[in-house]
């Protein structure tokens, strides 16, 4: 039996749809045919097998027939025929239509025949039935969107082919269920998408060759042998100038380390015989260097580490810098590289150095700006900014990259955190403060200063540096306490959730990656060796596959 298409270029317009539907599985080379169609009037499935005598016009009839028992329940209730791939479906419109979203489906219902056939690519004047030349698995799941109200992802599809469905369909991924809704939070086609534009634009550029050689060496680690090289040498670097940073402030790495272990030997003895002095005696006196009194040792950090650490901290910030101009220089977007997330902790790593060589090309020393407040607090700052190469790391780190991910994608919960935690301070505090403020020696003189025992104790911490009292303060820190954990239990469940779901997608991307990356070199050996490739049509499976497709216009 030929089935008569009035074929037309395909169009992009496209959503979903539902079914109550026939499924018939046909043999090309044989003469057999199973088929079960749903007989809605008697509530139960007709099967049937075409044997070698019978004709597939009585088939045909046949299979009509059955069809004609559905009859609408309402005189709104049309059933509307379709063909995906060569699979039909029978739909009440009305179910369809109900649908709020709109969609292909709500689109060909609502137009007329005219319209129908501009929106599809073709139809049978036999079955009456409309044809779309799209993937039958992703079809069975947009059908049943419209009867269960909820839309799943086949598992044997990828998740890039099946966003390009879900578009013909018109459906977006909101209206996936709960179990397949990891898709809708996947930035990965997105950031395909971005570094295939990024691509583009070397397309015309001076050496754009070498630019693109350069620029996926520097940002994609798994891109060649060469950049997992360059990715190791900037690891290592990482590590060592933050090696470097610790180092430096301990005194026996440090200009004078005459008297270092008077100093640590002292605070240890400090620390160890009081809990609340954080200071020893001696430490209020106005000393320039490390110098020994009738109380022991004065030990007063210089910030000045020795030759070899700074000498290292040379070496690395050189590495930074000419690694931070290179990526600048072959980026083709330069705007975009400049405020990007990543390139703008690398900048914050290299800026605090040249902030100081440039204080002292001018006769200024950063240790005597430390006598100004104003100066001192800046100092301090860029001080700080220079730890924040560690962070360089995520660059080169999946776990950090979906740590990341997943506070970005929990901001709800985030949110929802703090404003348990800033309403459960105020309110503890505000408590303590009330109940503790007459006790002698209390640390509770004010709100403000109750809230800092208040957040230790709502988050679980509980530092021990202040004591409540009274019975009544007691009973509040238990209550405080145990509200604290149910507090953290919710937004923390969910975040772990989160978590878990984002390493889920960084796996599939991954396997994603890979396929793409063997489909490319597939396409290239089968260009550079053209006698291996197989003639469509003497494979068995290629051939099943293809009628499955939907490629041919003959249905048996």
């Amino acid at each position: 039996m030929m089935l008569n298409l009035a074929t037309k270029k395909k169009s992009n317009a496209g959503h979903c749809s539902s079914h109550f539907s026939s499924h018939c599985v046909y043999d090309l080379p044989s003469t057999t045919m199973n088929c079960t169609t749903p007989n809605h009037v008697n509530n139960k499935k007709v099967s049937y097998q075409l044997s070698k005598d019978e004709s597939f016009d009585d088939m045909d009839d046949e299979r009509d027939h059955l069809y004609t028992q559905i009859q609408p329940t309402t005189s709104s209730d049309i059933i509307f025929k379709l063909n995906v791939g060569g699979k039909s479906y029978r739909i009440r419109s009305e179910m369809v239509l109900t649908c709020r979203e709109p969609s292909l489906m709500t689109k060909l219902i609502s137009a007329d025949h005219e319209e129908r056939l501009k929106m599809t690519d073709g139809y049978s004047t036999i079955t009456e039935e409309y044809y779309l030349e799209r993937n039958v698995r992703v079809a069975d799941h947009v059908i049943d969107y419209f009867v269960s109200g909820l839309l799943h992802k086949p598992e044997a599809i990828c998740t890039e082919r099946f966003r390009e469905e879900l578009e013909y369909w018109q459906l977006n991924t909101n209206q996936l269920a709960p179990c397949c809704s990891m898709l809708d939070t996947s930035s990965f086609p997105q950031r395909l998408r971005e570094k295939q534009d990024e691509e583009r634009e070397f397309d015309g550029a001076k050496c754009s060759a070498i630019r693109k050689l350069m620029w996926e060496i520097m940002e994609d680690p798994s891109s060649s042998f060469l950049a997992k090289i360059f990715s190791f040498i900037s690891i290592v670097f990482i590590f060592s100038s933050v090696i470097g940073l610790i180092m430096g402030s301990m005194p026996e790495f440090q200009e004078d380390p005459t008297y270092a272990h008077f100093y640590h030997s002292y605070h240890q003895f400090w620390r160890q015989n009081s809990t609340r002095a954080s200071k020893f005696d001696g430490s209020s006196l106005t000393i320039s260097e490390n110098e020994l009194d009738s109380s022991g040792f004065v030990y007063k950090p210089t910030d000045s580490p020795n030759s070899f650490l700074i000498g290292l901290e040379y070496v690395c910030i050189s590495w930074f810098t000419v690694e931070y101009i290179a990526r600048f220089l072959v980026s083709p977007r330069k705007m975009k590289f400049v405020t990007r997330g990543m390139n703008l902790i690398d900048l914050f790593t290299i800026l605090p150095f040249y902030v100081e060589l440039a204080l002292s090309a001018f006769g200024i020393n950063a240790e005597r700006l430390k006598e100004l407040t104003g100066a001192m607090l800046v100092i301090r700052i860029l001080r700080v900014l220079r730890m924040a190469r560690v962070f360089k790391l995520a660059r080169y780190s999946t776990g950090l990259q979906i740590f990341g991910n997943t506070l970005r994608a929990s901001m709800t919960e985030l949110s929802m955190l703090s404003m348990f935690l800033i309403t459960g301070t105020v309110f503890f505090s505000t408590v303590m403060y009330f109940i503790e403020r007459d006790e002698p020696n209390t640390a509770f003189y004010s709100i403000p200063a109750a809230m800092w025992w208040c957040i230790t104790t709502v988050t679980t911490v509980g530092y021990g540096d202040v004591l409540v009292m009274t019975t009544i303060g007691k009973t509040v820190a238990t209550v405080a306490s145990i509200c604290g954990i149910i507090i953290l239990a919710f937004p923390i469940s969910m975040i772990v959730e989160k978590f878990a779901c984002a390493q889920q997608q960084a796996i599939l991307e991954d396997q994603l990656r890979q396929a793409q990356v063997a489909a490319v070199a597939n396409d290239y050996l089968l260009r550079r060796f053209p006698a291996r490739r197989k003639v469509p049509g003497r494979d068995p499976m290629q051939y099943r596959e293809h009628a499955q497709n939907g490629k041919i216009q003959t249905i048996a």
